[in-house]
């Protein structure tokens, strides 16, 4: 019986490793490649590099998690790819650390089973983590 459990349970991981690879890293891979490929260097240097301001980069970094729904793996591949683009580690760490608290979804999700209350204290908390 142990043993079926064991079986049951490494099944149950095969499954979920495989399905959030499918929905979730391909589409976070695209995502940071279509970054790559269509956001030029000089942008990202200019908003989010060494030399941009901080008062820019950072609220930057922050507001554009709320458009990518994204959790805390997918996000890695997005931040990357502005590190690698060019970016200093702030605004990528920011967007690391903001985005899956601040996504669209997420929010809509927490203030409909939680209450708006609680979305705008975790937004506020995912922005006051940046400072």
């Amino acid at each position: 019986m142990l043993t079926e459990l064991m079986y049951a349970g490494m099944d149950a991981i095969k499954e979920y490793v495989a399905l959030h690879v499918i929905t979730c890293l391909i589409p976070a891979f695209l995502l940071a490649g279509a970054m790559i490929t269509f956001i030029s260097r000089d942008t990202v240097i200019r908003y989010m590099g060494f030399e941009a301001k901080k008062s820019v980069a950072f609220p930057l970094a922050a507001i554009s998690g709320i458009f990518l729904a994204v959790c805390s793996c997918t996000v890695i591949p997005i931040a990357a790819g502005i590190y690698r683009r060019g970016g200093s580690i702030g605004p990528a760490f920011i967007l690391l650390w903001t985005a899956p608290a601040t996504n669209l979804l997420a929010l809509i999700y927490t203030g409909a089973v939680l209450g708006m209350d609680v979305a705008a204290v975790r937004v506020a908390a995912a922005v006051s983590i940046m400072v």
